[in-house]
């Protein structure tokens, strides 16, 4: 590199250096190399041709090799020739950011939503990487058209319930089209899409990732008394970076570190599992946002306590549940189901070992391990091959038991939304077949009701962007009944918000289930 010269040599003189001494000195040159590599790495760097093309290469044979639902919902042909376009389309040097803008509509043709790409490694510890510009105000996405639900601009007059026209001169629909293409979802069903432009701010996140709109804004918007009108509104004014201290942290104990690791797995533990009487006593709501393991004891405890306070009805929040440990799953289930009952019919891959392939250098490792130790070997049916749990999971396919004790037999309302995906769904759809009489409450689940990609979900590192995509080994098949491919566990109750609704923070969902209660419990 410029500016460094040979260690062991200075001005056209050679002299000798202790073994140890040269040790030391090339430790420190390669620290000082990896230094100013980092610190000198350029998100916005140029990937030649050569290696964009490379790299899809690469991501196009392992996934025609091992994704199990590569043509699920996408045909083969329809499917070559996407990947053909997208090759072609690649005809110039690109920015890692351009590259994955370029590759997600073709991504998301697969209709996976645990198809997902990442950026690499260095682009997210770059310091110097495009950091997001913050709308000035908040937008809630339904069917192809927006509302502004919160405005944090300095102008006042942009009201709340608006609806959003245009931006910039961009008509609104043609930025969630935009959108629904930069993230992956399973089937033909846009919830999971819309779930993740409204709470976790893919829209914002199209705004300037791709369009590269820093503000001000110009917006066309439908005033809520039916005026249209256009205004300009700034971006948000970037955060004050906390005041550092210079006052050294005190070091806690033994006993305060083990009660701050308490604390703060129960704090955990709280944000995604509640269970709370209402004031009529008999009635609860239980929220599960997530399924972890070691959580057994938990649902112990919370149908216990059903059963001693003698509760009648039983409302499941399984919103924003994006799934997790099966094992969990089927514990909850054997206290909610009506009698014996099937949680996954089986687990299937295109191929007899997933984890023998030849990209085992791009993929990860250890969920190459964790894979090994989670499944046994395969039996050929068909054009699929199917996996059994090895012994040291537990049984998890085929007939489950109940539980012994505190089953609950009352009245069950299930809250679903578009965030209720992978195994969340795949409880929901299992719950539906497990006890027919349960009451489903919302919107169509973002995981599709037949199953999902799943099992292991492998992260493969291209080479030259070192982007990361993530797909599954496998596909986990739901005991549904006479499901509609490609959509999700469908409510018994359909529930539709209103932006007003957004805006003020109303529970509609949990407003339609104490109303069937409160009806139920009126015809007794």
């Amino acid at each position: 590199m410029p500016g460094l010269k040979p260690v062991g040599c200075s001005a056209g003189k050679v002299f000798v250096v202790k073994p140890y001494v040269y040790l030391l000195l090339c430790l420190l040159a390669s620290n000082q190399l990896a230094a100013q590599f980092l610190k000198g790495y350029n998100p916005n760097r140029k990937l030649s041709v050569k290696d964009l093309r490379a790299d899809f290469r690469l991501m196009r044979a392992a996934l025609e090799e091992l994704h199990p639902s590569l043509y699920w919902y996408t045909p083969r042909d329809s499917m070559n020739a996407a990947f053909n376009q997208t090759l072609a389309s690649l005809n110039q040097p690109l920015t890692e950011q351009e590259f994955i803008n370029r590759l997600y509509p073709l991504i998301c043709r697969i209709r996976c939503g645990h198809t997902q790409l990442e950026h690499s490694e260095d682009y997210k510890s770059a310091g110097n990487r495009p950091r997001l510009v913050h709308l000035p105000f908040d937008v809630f996405v339904r069917k192809g058209r927006a509302w502004v639900v919160a405005n944090t601009s300095t102008d006042s007059t942009l009201a709340i319930g608006s609806e959003l026209l245009s931006i910039n001169g961009v008509p609104i629909a043609e930025i969630i089209r935009t959108g629904l293409n930069t993230w992956n979802g399973d089937g033909y069903n846009q919830t999971w899409k819309e779930f993740f432009l409204n709470e976790y701010d893919v829209f914002e996140d199209v705004c300037w990732w791709v369009y590269r709109w820093p503000g001000p804004y110009t917006l066309s918007v439908l005033t809520p008394n039916g005026t249209r009108r256009t205004l300009t509104v700034a971006a948000k004014p970037k955060p004050e970076e906390p005041k550092k201290t210079d006052e050294p942290a005190r070091k806690l104990t033994d006993e305060e570190e083990k009660a701050l690791a308490r604390e703060k797995e129960e704090a955990h533990k709280r944000s995604y599992l509640n269970l709370r009487l209402l004031n009529d006593s008999l009635t609860a709501v239980l929220t599960v946002n997530a399924l972890e393991y070691n959580d057994e004891e938990y649902y112990r405890e919370a149908f216990r306590t059903l059963t001693r306070k003698g509760v009648r009805h039983l409302i499941l929040d399984i919103r924003r549940n994006h799934g997790g440990d099966v094992r969990i799953i089927n514990n909850l289930l054997s206290y909610l189901a009506d009698t014996s009952y099937v949680f996954l019919q089986r687990v299937i891959a295109k191929v007899p070992n997933p984890g023998k392939n030849r990209f085992k250098d791009q993929f990860d490792s250890d969920l190459t391990r964790s894979y090994f130790a989670t499944f046994g070997p395969s039996r050929r049916i068909g054009q699929w091959y199917y996996f059994d749990f090895r012994k040291e999971v537990g049984r998890i396919t085929g007939y489950q038991r109940v539980a012994r004790h505190d089953r609950f037999r009352g009245n069950l309302y299930v809250l679903i939304d578009g965030g209720t995906f992978s195994n969340g769904a795949n409880f929901a759809a299992a719950l539906r077949v497990a006890r027919p009489r349960t009451v489903f409450i919302g919107r169509e689940t973002g995981g599709t009701e037949l199953g999902c990609g799943g099992g292991t979900n492998q992260k493969l590192t291209l080479p030259n962007s070192n982007i990361v995509l993530q797909f599954p080994w496998m596909r986990l098949v739901t005991p549904s009944r006479n499901p509609v491919d490609g959509h999700g566990v469908m409510p018994d109750f359909p529930v539709e918000y209103t932006p007003d609704a957004i805006a003020h923070r109303e529970d509609l969902d949990l407003e339609k289930a104490l109303s069937l209660i409160k009806r139920e419990t009126s015809l007794r």
